[in-house]
């Protein structure tokens, strides 16, 4: 007889709401089981989604392990820690597949590590997912009883994390999560509501730290518009952009501070960003490691026209007194002035040198379709022609 019952039910989605209900059939059908181990094998979810091979269990395995991993991936949960663990994970992610790794035990010891020649089908996505989980679960272990965390805001604040969203909840909560997670704590996270339509607004408001503000307008007024007004609100020396769709690396605001602590005539500091494309069936995908800012190591307006549909600097941390002084973003609200903000402004700011590089990658772009930068990318030579040379 095999002494652990399989997961059948499949992840599905990216958006919360998928996250959610993807948590409830597991808690349904793991509830109907008997048996004391469960196999999610959620290294098979994926590419290998027929190889439902039967995995040996261990032999032995101490009475206190509640978590049996083959190269990283869970693989056995003890039944009655698997069930209240699922009943208290209330957290955000950039889909729902990657659920199992955000309820990994926090405490090592509780984990029981296996072996084996192959590893996870989707290794390189996990290089950038787990660090994130892991730095919110220790931040969360680290709670009071009450669940609230001591994190209060700094008078004088090293970064100020700005963040205009638009109608972004279901990808939002995961960019909050990545700022929590970095490495440097002395930041501060200012979100602009730009007259959303769905709940972002309760999205932004779900995390609970005093170093997160949150404002809001009540119509869209577009990007440009909302980053000046939380470039008027920021306390930091540096200003870090963040979209509501992206995300972070753990090291990003400690790394780009320090490079620009280090280069005094610097403006803006860059490194390298993963691009991944966003898919309705498991999420975000990975696709490639870029660097942006090698098309900017020597500026030039018509290098940057003679690149396909424009290409934005990712990641952009500011100094916030150079950004003061070419007047920040143009408020423009007619169609140009919502398109292409990032490539202007950089523009503006680089015209007489260069970016300050960090060889890592420290950003995380989404890629799809329905987002604001794909659908005018045909434009982008008619807003060249108005705003780059008019």
């Amino acid at each position: 007889m095999i002494p652990y019952a399989t997961i059948l039910t499949q992840p599905y989605g990216y958006r919360s709401s998928d996250v959610a209900s993807y948590r409830e059939r597991i808690i349904q059908e793991v509830s109907q089981t008997d048996c004391e181990w469960i196999l999610w094998n959620c290294s098979m979810s994926i590419a290998h989604r027929g190889a439902r091979a039967s995995i040996p269990m261990p032999p032995h395995i101490p009475a206190h392990v509640v978590c049996i991993c083959m190269n990283g991936s869970p693989l056995y949960w003890r039944k009655a820690w698997l069930l209240a663990a699922l009943a208290r994970w209330n957290d955000r992610l950039p889909a729902a597949r990657f659920l199992p790794y955000d309820l990994l035990p926090v405490d090592p010891s509780l984990t029981m590590h296996l072996h084996a020649a192959h590893n996870p089908p989707y290794q390189k996505e996990l290089e950038y997912i787990l660090p994130i989980l892991s730095a919110t679960r220790m931040r969360e272990s680290a709670a009071s009883p009450e669940g609230t965390l001591s994190f209060k805001p700094s008078r004088q604040p090293a970064v100020s994390i700005l963040m205009s969203i638009h109608n972004m909840k279901d990808t939002l909560g995961w960019s909050i999560r990545s700022v929590l997670a970095q490495s440097a704590e002395n930041w501060e996270l200012l979100i602009g509501d730009d007259g959303s339509e769905d709940e972002s607004m309760e999205e932004a408001c779900t995390i609970q730290d005093g170093r997160i503000r949150v404002m809001s307008q009540s119509r869209n007024r577009g990007k440009a518009i909302m980053m000046n007004r939380l470039l008027a609100e920021a306390k930091g020396h540096y200003i870090l952009e963040l979209d509501g769709d992206d995300w972070l690396a753990p090291e990003t605001v400690a790394l780009l501070s320090d490079a620009l602590d280090k280069n005094p005539e610097g403006r803006v500091a860059t490194g390298r960003y993963g691009c991944w494309e966003r898919t309705r069936q498991l999420g975000p995908l990975w696709r490639r490691n870029a660097d942006s800012g090698k098309l900017y190591t020597e500026w030039s307006p018509s290098f940057n026209r003679s690149h396909e549909h424009g290409h934005p600097l990712v990641p952009r941390m500011y100094r916030k007194s150079s950004l003061i002084a070419i007047g920040g973003w143009w408020n423009r609200e007619d169609r140009f002035g919502r398109i292409f903000e990032d490539i202007d402004l950089t523009a503006r700011l680089l015209k007489h040198s260069s970016p300050v590089r960090v060889d890592a990658l420290l950003y995380h772009r989404v890629i799809y379709g329905s987002s604001t930068s794909q659908r005018n990318r045909s434009l982008f030579e008619a807003w060249y022609q108005e705003t780059m040379q008019g």
